[in-house]
């Protein structure tokens, strides 16, 4: 078991950048209440029984996903959702991707260093989980949003938004969402703005998404 981190040392990049989406829904197992901190599990995505939202208790204002999308495909084979055309946009030009070996996550990275990834994180209580972190001080930044007619919400456990990265996560089932995030070089052109080519991405996830339902 592994004790929860302070808010500045919870969000490490990596080079998958799955565990920043994972480290979201992690924020759930942990207790808002100064110096009682509630152990969190050491398997990153996980969350309690008890802490996830169902739909019988999910908050008011969270919205609901009218056309569910079935992403077990690109769960098995997440790298398939951008091509190297469209993930190299975001990055200056694709170098590689690599697939994460303990999540159905996927990472481009960059010619200069950029990295952009999505990470689908299932049966963890979907917006409910987003929204209740978002709202309760487990996340630096939310805000709700849409994409592709899909509910979402620009939100994460460390504010990076005005130099090197983003994160949104989109809601594609009432239990399941994805997150796309990036991290970026200071010498990336998009450098300062990176939510725009998270939103971006994401639109095209959910339309390879709809493409392979």
């Amino acid at each position: 078991m592994t004790a929860c981190a302070s808010k500045d040392d919870q969000v490490t990049k990596t080079s998958t950048l799955a565990a920043a989406a994972a480290t979201l829904f992690l924020a759930a197992a942990c207790s808002s209440t100064p110096g009682t901190p509630s152990p969190a599990p050491s398997n990153a995505g996980s969350v309690p029984s008890g802490s996830v939202p169902t739909s019988s208790d999910t908050a008011p204002g969270v919205p609901k996903v009218s056309a569910p999308l079935n992403a077990a495909k690109y769960e098995q084979d997440p790298c398939s959702l951008l091509t190297k055309e469209q993930a190299g946009q975001f990055i200056g030009g694709l170098r590689a991707s690599s697939k994460d070996s303990s999540s159905p996550a996927c990472t481009w990275n960059g010619e200069n260093g950029d990295s952009i990834g999505v990470t689908f994180i299932p049966n963890q209580g979907g917006l409910a989980t987003v929204y209740k972190n978002g709202r309760n001080g487990g996340s630096a930044y939310f805000e709700p949003a849409e994409v592709a007619g899909y509910p979402a919400a620009y939100v994460d456990v460390s504010d990076d938004r005005k130099t090197i990265g983003c994160q949104i996560s989109v809601g594609i089932t009432d239990s399941e969402v994805f997150a796309v995030s990036n991290n970026l070089q200071t010498s990336s052109p998009l450098y300062g703005k990176p939510c725009p080519a998270v939103l971006k991405a994401a639109e095209l996830v959910v339309a390879k998404l709809k493409d392979g339902a």
